[in-house]
């Protein structure tokens, strides 16, 4: 009716609209190519549709998104190394490959829009990772954001009118068919009714069964990961850490169902808004909810605009400081944590927004609560006790008690190791922290590799020990607790190129005496007493002290009688026969080699006649040969690599 068509258009329109009501006028720009929107939503639309056709149709599904999954990455990964290598052996200047990697980063961001929701998500958890991504391709993935392809608006108020029961006319008095912003999983719409405003969030077709099939894809891919025991020195994949990648995907699929059940989501919003209601938190805000408006795929909020919060000029313009955003985003972050234990996940530039409040200050928006984890009350204490540790006592054992209690150290470790070694990093910590110097990660990669050579050199037998332990475990949770830190890390260099997280941490602290021993009086009388030696601890250890003397004097004694055998571990003698294990296999491989080799030679000299003399002959000459290579490679690459990783510590293995 022409009164539906003055609704459409009631805010505008960017072009005609094709036969299922998609603007044919939306685009992606990449670089010089346009794209148009609808090219990217196709593919995995299709594959949602099928899987959405009972077991057959999952099977199909599944076989054609994994061709289509596998093909986009090995292309991927065979063009970024050609493209490494050509710039190793000097064939491309800094320049062009730097420009290459751009295009290519741009390609990669074009497949993940194409394969869909999953995969988006997948590129903004990787466009926050600066530390293990080159920054071409993190330039490119940020598109993912913000920049999602949208649905038609007239689909989107088909399934509102479908999921409430009701014409869109009797919902609202207007609605915007042209989407506020489209994410990964929905896109929001402007709709008015009387004096309100709202944002209505309308889910994505097919969602449930397109995680079906790519969690599937994904869930192979991280027991692959964990079969062939990927590790690698520093950050996340360090040699003494244990981690399960299936775990880590089992709470990332957890936590994608969640967000696409919007009933969920409403409930988040409110206990986070809750969360945040004392006066000293009323710069940070939430959107009201309605919850008669809501449903598991539709949700409807107070529309609550705002400034990007990386829109450094606009921010400027407004008369309000990036610096003073920087530190109000850091420690909402902080108290989620520290004192909420619920935290939102997906802190990213599209997720928060910044106002101009009625005192003149900076406010900060929170939006998109499908996301959201939570620490039980251990881990919460685990975590106060670990940054007070870290930061004010500067005590290793107590450090590593709270990494124990987060579930981040294993229980029966050898502590000793761990202990030197964490009160070494807690040592060049509080002096960097003291002196206001360069942190170790912002240092070149001359003076990275000259800090790490003279650490092996003091720290060397500590380091083994702790890679041939395996000491730390990396709970899954974690995951998206260093996705949201990093994420807040990149937001925060944004608005002040200055920003230190670690030094903004320090004074916040403060605010956490109540959260260590229960009450700040008792968190204050307990450093106290600890540093004068008054504890009901100490006065204990005063008391039991002759007891102790006479319980290790039976012990000596008993050791001069020859009744006890100490046990005793040598790191040199552990590396002696780790050395020699490879020498044996080597010189196993070469007598097997010589063993087949001698058969071999034997049946031909007795002659072919013999019933299946030439298929054995060459079978024993395939064993012969494949032994016999083994022999060179165990010696020539498996030992000296070896060797050469003990010489790294400062120590050698002959």
């Amino acid at each position: 009716s022409s009164g539906g068509r003055i609704r459409r258009r009631l805010f505008g329109s960017r072009g005609k609209a094709s036969s299922d009501g998609t603007s044919d006028a939306r685009t992606k720009t990449f670089g010089d190519e346009q794209i148009a929107d609808e090219e990217f939503i196709q593919g995995w639309k299709r594959t949602g549709e099928i899987a959405a056709k009972g077991k057959r149709g999952r099977a199909l599904a599944t076989f054609r998104r994994s061709a289509e999954i596998w093909f986009y990455f090995s292309s991927f990964y065979i063009k970024d190394a050609w493209i490494l290598k050509n710039y190793n052996s000097g064939i491309w200047s800094k320049e062009k490959f730097q420009k290459e990697r751009a295009k290519l980063g741009g390609q990669l961001t074009q497949n993940l829009l194409r394969l869909g929701p999953t995969f988006i998500k997948l590129g903004q958890i990787f466009s926050t990772r600066i530390d293990i991504v080159p920054k071409e391709y993190i330039e490119q993935l940020k598109l993912l954001q913000d920049n999602v392809p949208a649905f038609s608006g007239i689909r989107a108020q088909e399934i509102i009118e479908s999921e409430l029961g009701k014409p869109i006319d009797e919902l609202f008095d207007t609605f915007n068919t042209e989407p506020l912003a489209a994410a990964s999983l929905g896109q929001v719409h402007v709709a008015t009714k009387g004096d309100e405003t709202y944002a209505v969030k309308v889910q994505r077709q097919f969602l449930r069964e397109l995680f079906d099939v790519d969690l599937g894809q994904l869930k192979r891919l991280a027991g692959f990961v964990d079969a062939i025991d990927v590790t690698s020195e520093g950050g996340l994949m360090d040699k003494n850490t244990k981690r399960s990648w299936v775990s880590v995907y089992f709470e990332m699929k957890r936590l994608l169902y969640e967000e696409i059940d919007y009933l969920k989501e409403i409930e988040n919003c409110d206990r986070f808004r809750n969360n945040f209601e004392q006066a000293k938190f009323s710069h940070i805000r939430a959107p009201k909810t309605y919850h008669d408006l809501t449903t598991d795929k539709v949700l409807t909020m107070e529309y609550v605009p705002g400034i990007k919060i990386t829109d450094v000029e606009s921010i400027q313009k407004a008369g309000l400081d990036p610096v003073d955003i920087s530190k109000k985003s850091a420690e909402s972050f902080l108290e989620q944590l520290c004192r909420h234990g619920f935290f939102h996940c997906d802190p990213h530039p599209g997720n928060v927004a910044v106002e101009k409040l009625s005192n003149g200050e900076a406010g900060l928006i929170f939006y998109d609560f499908g996301m959201m984890d939570e620490f039980g009350p251990v881990e919460r204490k685990g975590l106060v006790d670990f940054f007070f540790a870290l930061y004010y006592d500067a005590d290793a054992k107590d450090t590593c008690d709270a990494l124990e209690r987060l579930g981040m150290l294993r229980k029966g470790a050898d502590r000793m190791s761990v202990e030197k070694v964490g009160q070494d990093f807690i040592d060049r910590f509080q002096d960097t922290l003291k002196s206001g110097n360069q942190w170790e990660a912002d240092l070149s990669p001359e003076e990275k590799k000259k800090l790490n050579r003279q650490r092996r050199r003091e720290l060397g037998e500590d380091f083994l020990s702790l890679n041939a332990d395996s000491p730390f475990i990396f709970p899954p949770t974690w995951t998206f607790v260093l996705k949201a830190f990093f994420t807040l890390d990149g937001i925060g260099k944004t608005l002040d190129p200055k920003y230190d997280l670690t030094r903004l941490t320090q004074p916040y602290l403060k605010e956490l005496l109540d959260l260590k021993d229960g009450n700040a009086f008792q968190t204050t009388l307990t450093r106290v007493l600890k540093r004068v030696g008054w504890r009901p601890v100490d006065f204990d250890m005063a008391i039991t002290q002759p007891r102790r003397v006479a319980k290790i004097e039976s012990i000596v004694t008993r050791l001069d009688k020859g009744e006890l055998k100490p046990r005793v571990r040598a790191a040199e003698v552990e590396r002696m026969i780790e050395r020699n294990k490879l020498v044996q296999s080597n010189i196993f491989s070469a007598v097997l080699s010589c063993l087949f080799l001698n058969s071999a030679v034997t049946i031909t000299t007795l002659g072919t006649n013999m019933v299946g003399a030439k298929p054995l002959t060459k079978s024993f000459f395939a064993a012969a040969v494949m032994f016999g290579l083994r022999v060179p490679y165990g010696f020539f690459v498996k030992l000296r690599k070896l060797d050469e990783y003990n010489e790294r510590f400062g120590v050698a293995a002959k």
